[in-house]
């Protein structure tokens, strides 16, 4: 039997496939009457959507602090960083986790006056709840939000990628999106891989014929599956619609750049008959998928060999971060008052006593953050010669930096910077709710819940899952996008490492060596046939703790998978979670792992061209960099990567990197010897 909550779900995704099914066929009438327009009605009230109304809102945030207790059992919630302290009337609220709508949230108390704590003891473990306190008094009202939950159950199947990726550099980063692809099974994603045709901005015509022409394959896919979680990966320059004509940095009014257009499955956009696109909200308020764009046109000054270097290394990182390479990071920095929800939302990511006062340029190169919530330098074409940011998951607020298309827009450049940022996000304007990524939620689940927030059409407050957002009221707005994969997420586990099979009598046996992470409790082991990513799990529904297993009844040429499973224990609670997959097969014929030398020296003041192995994908192998060096500098052109010592420096450095493949994956160290 469902619950309320699931039924209502149910009913409300029911009524999206109508809407869908309708807005497929409308959207083929468009395409079929003018190929040119989105629409060929333009009413006086689409006019009124193109101003930006730039209401400021009364609420403020409320700073929340969260101690859950290790059986799951109580929660208690407190303020006492609240400014003024002990005024005015408090009520908190509760739903559990994955609910939607500003009218599942139950009161748990009335109004308790100007209390600083509340202690919630009606919870359960396995289960994660969402807390809304809400401070009301004559000038105040402030609201908060935290997330908790004990022991909540690891996710093996997360749903379905498509990798839509620009048809004209696809076969040069084929390797990579292989290892993309590998890595996504892995983590419990069904992927489907599509091609389309690149953007190009001087033929806005087909470009927008393109858009639609993808728009449309992504909606038969999702009528495929209307109930699934789906997630779209756009690789590349595919085309970039402007919409609207708004504001939101304070600026002149222009048409934003928005993908919310290929991640929208119901709305009706709408245009003039020249092929104007005039929504700033997105149509009917919500997307249906998450979506994120891994694109570096814009910081490659027209060369297409640079955008391409910039994408094989995202995908290095983006690699590095799920098999724990770059670290189990708990903390982060902040430093801007247009970014008060986005540094709230990190207290139950990390913990308050681990946020740093400090910006992108400053804290943010310090050392490796989990997290980076900042105004960046708005001088988009720097950042890669000046720069050198060490956070995973930013936000990069500033002026006309939310403007993606724009030649070295900043969020772009940050996503560029070597080794660590793996997303980007234009945030304040309104809040991105970013508490979502505490327990195991991903980046795109952030993204989507901040899309999604409210109904533009309805009152505020009572249609917003979270309120304020931001300093103006601003729902469902076209340019919050997001740059990055949005599968990724925090608090990875580290998988286990040498993965070998080998024939035992009439079976397959399996070891491995333990994963180095000291959350693990255990493994599961999946198999799949020769050419399939279909893994079924073999070793039962616990975990087994021994580093070895035998498969009794093997398939010819069959495939295996190893991963961890642990209890990741973090600031808002803990949860049960599986590493990144760890493939092996017992005849592996297709890549053959071969790697560079183990040292190499240079003369004094002189820099040395690294092996090609650190360039070009040999015999199946990728070997990437998993950091710049401690000293010199490490730089990449179109002949490969250089590297260059201080000057008067003579010793010994160490460049750590990895090894991929089809095969096990591993790490090691090339040493690089500066001689007198």
């Amino acid at each position: 039997m469902r619950s309320p909550e699931q039924q209502t779900q149910r009913d409300l995704t029911k009524q999206r496939i109508a809407s869908a099914s309708r807005s497929a066929l409308w959207w083929g009438m468009c395409i079929r009457s003018h190929t040119l327009t989105l629409a060929l009605a333009l009413t006086f009230g689409l006019l009124s959507t193109l101003g930006l109304a730039a209401q400021e809102i009364r609420e403020k945030v409320l700073p929340l602090d969260g101690q859950i207790a290790e059986d799951g059992t109580s929660l208690s919630l407190s303020w006492f960083e609240a400014q003024p302290p002990r005024v005015g009337s408090v009520t908190v609220k509760r739903r559990t986790y994955g609910q939607l709508g500003g009218n599942t949230w139950q009161t748990l108390s009335g109004a308790l006056g100007p209390v600083m704590r509340f202690e919630d003891t009606s919870i359960t473990p396995g289960v994660a709840y969402e807390y809304q306190v809400l401070r009301t008094a004559r000038q105040i009202v402030d609201v908060g939000y935290w997330i908790a939950g004990t022991q909540l159950p690891a996710t093996e199947q997360r749903g379905i990628v498509y990798i839509v990726t620009d048809d004209t550099i696809a076969q040069a980063i084929t390797p990579r999106l292989d290892r993309f692809t590998r890595d996504l099974v892995g983590d419990g994603w069904r992927v489907v891989h599509h091609s389309a045709p690149r953007g190009d901005s001087t033929a806005p015509d087909q470009d927008i014929r393109n858009a639609l022409a993808l728009r449309q394959w992504l909606e038969a896919r999702y009528r495929d599956d209307p109930f699934g979680n789906h997630v779209v990966v756009l690789v590349g320059h595919l085309p970039i619609i402007k919409s609207g004509e708004a504001n939101p940095d304070g600026h002149e009014r222009v048409a934003q750049a928005t993908d919310l257009i290929y991640a929208d499955m119901d709305g009706r956009w709408s245009a003039t008959i020249k092929g104007r696109v005039l929504n700033n909200q997105v149509p009917d308020d919500f997307i249906e998928m998450q979506i994120g764009r891994i694109d570096f046109s814009p910081v490659s000054g027209g060369d297409l060999e640079t955008e391409i270097r910039h994408i094989r290394a995202y995908f290095d990182k983006n690699h590095h971060w799920r098999m724990g390479y770059m670290g189990d990071l708990r903390e982060a920095y902040g430093n801007n008052g247009h970014l008060v929800a986005e540094n709230a939302g990190l207290r139950p990511i990390v913990g308050p006593g681990n946020i740093a006062p400090g910006g992108h340029h400053d804290v943010g190169e310090e050392k490796p953050w989990l997290w980076g919530v900042a105004f960046g330098d708005w001088n988009g074409p720097v950042y890669a010669e000046k720069y050198a940011n060490k956070a995973a998951f930013t936000i990069n607020f500033g002026s006309h930096k939310q403007r993606f298309h724009v030649p070295f827009n900043p969020m772009t450049g940050l996503l560029a910077q070597p080794w660590y940022p793996i997303s980007v996000g234009w945030g304040g304007r309104p809040a991105w709710w970013l508490h979502h990524m505490a327990l195991g939620g991903t980046i795109g689940d952030v993204h989507m819940r901040t899309v999604n927030n409210g109904r533009a059409k309805e009152p505020y407050q009572q249609s917003m899952d979270y309120f304020p957002p931001g300093r103006y009221l601003m729902r469902n707005s076209v340019w919050v996008n997001l740059l990055g994969d949005p599968t990724l997420r925090a608090f990875m586990l580290a998988p286990p490492r040498d993965v070998t099979a080998r024939t035992a009598g009439q079976g397959v046996a399996l070891s491995w060596t333990p994963s180095p992470d000291p959350d693990t409790q255990g493994y599961r082991i999946f198999r799949a046939a020769k050419d399939s990513d279909d893994f079924t799990l073999l070793s039962g529904p616990d975990p087994i703790t021994q580093t070895v297993f035998t498969d009794e009844s093997p398939l010819p040429d069959g495939r295996y998978m190893v991963r961890a499973y642990g209890l990741k224990r973090v600031y808002a609670g803990s949860f049960y979670t599986l590493s990144q997959g760890v493939y092996m097969a017992l005849s592996p014929t297709t890549e053959t792992l071969s790697g560079p030398p183990e040292a190499i020296q240079t003369p004094k003041g002189q820099s040395i061209r690294l092996p090609d192995a650190f360039h070009q994908v040999q015999n199946g192998a990728i070997h990437a960099f998993l950091k710049g060096p401690a000293q010199g500098r490490l730089t990449q052109d179109a002949d490969g990567w250089l590297y260059t010592p201080p000057d008067g420096f003579s010793g010994t450095v160490d460049l750590g990197y990895s090894t991929s493949g089809a095969a096990p994956r591993a790490t090691d160290i090339l040493r690089i010897t500066v001689g007198n």
